[in-house]
């Protein structure tokens, strides 16, 4: 029985360790950390925030849906589910691409699968985002999809 304990605190040793680590400074954030100490003063908007620049619905095939502005969508006839997004707006850094696979589509049948924004970037004159849309295993798929322009509130 001992010999089976010490193994079992010697195999375990990091995992007691960081559980102590946590614990302890769970604990003393408790006692520290009073409460109404986090105030709206402190979550200034001038420290964060920010907005929906522009959006667009886009079906399977890569047809604009709804916008807000003008949006180019291209597709790759190879790589069903790849997209190259182009917002004709004015590029800037402060910005990304938030992106979810439009869970009933047209159709209102609910579609399983998930949706990753890999880059945005300015262009010239624009700015463009990729959008990659997979299956529920996994697989690149063609799939209804929404997505956001989100960008940095402006100093």
């Amino acid at each position: 029985m001992t010999r089976s304990l010490m193994n079992h605190l010697r195999g375990n040793a990091v995992a007691y360790v960081a559980l102590f680590v946590a614990l302890g400074g769970t604990s003393y954030a408790a006692i520290r950390i009073g409460n109404q100490s986090l105030t709206p003063v402190k979550l200034n908007s001038r420290y964060f925030g920010g907005y929906v620049r522009e959006w667009a619905s886009v079906a399977a095939d890569g047809r604009v849906i709804r916008a807000t502005v003008r949006v180019r969508v291209g597709t790759q006839a190879t790589t069903p589910g790849d997209y190259l997004i182009t917002w004709l707006t004015k590029p800037t850094r402060q910005c990304a691409a938030l992106v979810s696979v439009d869970a009933t589509g047209l159709s209102g049948v609910p579609i399983p699968g998930y949706a990753v924004e890999e880059s945005t970037r300015p262009g010239r004159g624009d700015e463009r985002s990729i959008v990659q849309t997979y299956d529920s295993a996994g697989a690149t798929a063609a799939l209804p999809f929404d997505v956001g322009l989100v960008c940095m509130t402006p100093r």
